[in-house]
């Protein structure tokens, strides 16, 4: 047996096992996709300038290639539990250069996307509280005071979290339900709009690429289901199951949603988006319900970032915390709390961060939404995508190492990564292709993007080689399993990997 580099795994490091059920974890990741936010913002601006008439469409084909990337995803997560998901699953297939590169790719993305959407927060609820009570408070102390409750709140045990994006998500889903639900029952401008769906819809969008792109924005964040495994009842069946549950769930919902949306308004859709903008689906509300449903949508829309903010805080948490667990960041951050077992330190550091970037904006001037709300999420769609085609390729690489047993495994292992891998690499390039489109800017800090991701990810992969050669007991540490059923296996076969002896 391999003698394992590091500390071995005790109280002051481990996660509370077995505390999150299966439905927590399918509440979690959709909460963290913000349905009403997708709904309110993304497919508006797809409709008047992206897909157009063809947006119901492109989220039905969204869905399905999503899918296919979920049938790699879903086998390693049959076999690997760890709360470094993306990290650990590089590691796994690719090798520890090119996990720790994922590793602070993705962190950094999760890092950016909290504060991000915490700027949706402060701008609607800066609105909210001046229409509906008279109260005058800057969109940052908003986004600041949101930050600090999420820090409160990850303090305790992950349970009372998810309990809290559960409700949330319950009652935001259930009202737009109903607002599409009564636009469709009721025919809309013009009745039933079967051809929404034709395929000779894509040949008249405006850019059927930044519906694309869009599209894929709207699932940002869905890996959070294997980020959970540690803590989750029987991972090994929950998270897969989780994760082909919450991809086809949110893909019939934003497709029914953007089918209502056209139909809501027929074929004058595309011009009343492009007029009505983040206020499409709440004039939809006014018009197919009662007003009372409207209000609770101007509140919804709080909440909603909210808990989207709030579940991307728990991820960049526990990149944080894996990344310090083994010994990669400093100690400190992979310990946890000796009652709560939670990442605590983790997520003070995680909402210190998200607090001076807010921060830093506000003193810059910038607008909450235009800045803050879109530069940063561009950075952050842009890593992840990046990093899930790499996951694709580690599949690959980590079952050519531990072999396949059958046809249905080379489907799942080889050609369904494959195509993930070619579907999230057009993702990658129509993002960089209409990157100032999105950015709504021509400036050199946008257009720099795509670089800062190059260099995030060629500062781990470096540090990686550097840790090789200088302390190899650290570098035996990145990508480390904390399963126990798994730890003996996974270091024989690393060790193996570097042409040394397990022993």
């Amino acid at each position: 047996m391999a003698s394992h580099a590091g500390n071995p795994q005790s109280a002051s490091n481990s996660l509370l096992r077995s505390s999150i059920s299966f439905f927590h974890i399918v509440f979690m990741v959709t909460a963290a996709a913000a349905p009403l936010v997708v709904v309110s913002a993304y497919i508006p601006i797809s409709l008047a300038g992206g897909a157009g008439m063809s947006v119901a469409l492109t989220y039905a084909a969204t869905t399905f290639i999503l899918l296919i990337f979920t049938v790699g995803f879903a086998q390693m997560a049959k076999r690997i539990t760890s709360a470094g998901a993306f990290y650990t699953f590089a590691t796994q297939g690719l090798g520890r250069p090119v996990g720790l590169a994922v590793g602070f790719t993705v962190m950094a993305a999760y890092s950016m996307i909290s504060p991000a959407i915490a700027g949706g927060f402060g701008f609607y609820t800066t609105k909210l509280l001046s229409a509906y009570f008279g109260l005058d408070i800057a969109w940052y102390w908003c986004s600041i005071a949101s930050l600090a409750l999420m820090f409160m709140i990850s303090f305790y045990r992950i349970t009372y979290g998810a309990s809290i994006l559960s409700f949330l998500l319950a009652v935001e889903v259930l009202v737009i339900l109903i607002v599409c639900l009564a636009t469709v029952g009721s025919g809309g401008a013009s009745g039933q709009m079967p051809e929404a769906f034709s395929l000779s819809q894509w040949s008249t969008a405006p850019a059927v690429g930044i519906g694309f792109f869009l599209a894929f924005w709207s699932w940002i964040g869905f890996e959070t289901t294997a980020i959970y495994g540690e803590e989750t009842m029987d991972p090994k069946r929950a998270v897969p199951r989780a994760t082909y549950i919450a991809v086809l769930t949110l893909g019939l919902f934003y497709t029914f949603a953007a089918y209502a949306g056209i139909v809501g308004f027929g074929a004058e859709a595309p011009g009343k988006a492009g007029t009505l903008i983040d206020q499409y689906y709440f004039e939809l509300a006014d018009i197919h319900t009662i007003h009372t449903v409207r209000v609770i949508m101007d509140f919804l829309v709080i909440t909603s970032f909210f808990a989207c903010s709030f579940a991307f805080h728990n991820n960049a948490t526990r990149y944080l915390f894996s990344l310090g667990r083994d010994g990669i960041l400093p100690k400190s951050l992979g310990s946890t709390h000796s009652e709560q077992k939670s990442p605590y330190i983790a997520a003070a550091v995680q909402a210190t961060i998200a607090i001076v970037t807010v921060a830093l904006f506000a003193l810059a001037g910038a607008d909450p939404l235009l800045h803050l709300g879109t530069w940063l999420p561009i950075f952050c769609t842009l890593a992840v995508i990046v990093v899930q085609f790499i996951v694709s390729l580690a599949v690959i690489g980590y079952f050519n190492r531990i072999g396949r047993s059958g046809p249905l495994d080379w489907w799942k292992t080889i050609l369904a990564p494959i195509l993930g891998a070619i579907a999230q690499a057009v993702v990658v390039w129509l993002l960089l292709e209409n990157i100032t489109f999105l950015a709504g800017s021509e400036i050199m800090v946008v257009k720099l993007i795509p670089l800062y991701v190059a260099i995030i990810a060629l500062a781990g992969f470096g540090y990686a080689l550097w840790l090789r050669n200088s302390d190899r007991s650290r570098y035996d540490m990145i990508g480390q399993l904390h399963d126990e059923e798994m730890m003996d296996a996974f270091v024989d076969e690393m060790y193996v990997a570097d042409g040394r002896s397990p022993n």
